[in-house]
């Protein structure tokens, strides 16, 4: 029979493995869990600068307001209040392309720019399709905001912990070509910087996203709590309920 391997984790009688580290004595207690969570991914224990900027991630994605993510979290647990899983996983299911997992487009825009042989002739022409295909990029503007004191922070951070690099650079390129064209203030976004700083620190889009789950899986077990204690999802329904009933004839 053939063997089924996994470099991330094992076990014997007496002990359990994560990589090459003993979870009990030299995971808990000593790598923090953004730490912990760098060192699983990706087999390489982060600098200090690489783990305070996975930490102020997995804080920048929480909570913003009542997003789809936490009113679906408070329907289901407003169908299934003894199942805190399920309402989580309602939640994070909205994890996508549109909304709050944007990271792993953008992340995968600016990669393909910093393997380009010409980054000024990369970003014009990542800035021309957009604008043919009428799309916003991921990594700049706001819907609601006028500047995102998120990516602000972020970058801050990473600044004084000399993790940001080439892809922060990139984005900012990004983000001027895309003003200069549309004449248009687009200010970078938490999305942009969170797809430019995991770039930074090498993980891959998809890890980039995976950030953004994990994160936004906090702020929606923090929504299945409130709901126990300070219950709207009723209310909610309601409204909508009222809503789409038949108009006035």
């Amino acid at each position: 029979m053939d063997r089924f391997e996994s470099t991330l984790s094992t076990h014997d009688d007496e002990s359990i493995t994560v990589r090459e580290k003993d979870l009990a004595t030299e995971v808990m207690g000593e790598l923090p869990f953004p730490g912990a969570l760098y060192y699983l991914w990706t087999g390489e224990e982060p600098t200090p600068g690489e783990q305070r900027v996975v930490d102020a991630i997995l804080a920048a994605l929480m909570v913003h307001g009542t997003t789809p993510s936490d009113i679906a979290g408070r329907m289901t647990a407003l169908t299934e209040p003894d199942a805190m899983q399920a309402a989580v996983a309602s939640g994070i299911l909205g994890v996508g392309s549109r909304y709050i997992g944007t990271m792993q487009n953008c992340a995968e825009e600016l990669q393909a720019i910093s393997d380009a042989e010409t980054r000024e002739e990369a970003v014009a022409n990542l800035v021309a399709e957009y604008r043919e295909r009428g799309e916003a990029f991921p990594g700049i503007g706001h819907p609601h905001l006028t500047t995102d004191s998120r990516a602000h922070r972020l970058f801050d951070i990473a600044e004084s912990e000399g993790v940001a690099g080439e892809h922060v650079d990139i984005l900012h390129d990004v983000q001027a070509r895309f003003e200069a064209e549309t004449g248009r203030d687009l200010p970078v976004n938490v999305t942009g910087a969170i797809a430019a700083l995991a770039s930074d620190i090498g993980l891959s889009p998809p890890a980039a996203r995976g950030l953004a789950v994990i994160s936004r899986a906090t702020g929606v077990t923090a929504t299945v709590l409130e709901e126990k204690e300070n219950p709207i999802a009723t209310d909610i329904w309601q409204a909508v309920d009222e809503q789409t009933g038949p108009g006035e004839s």
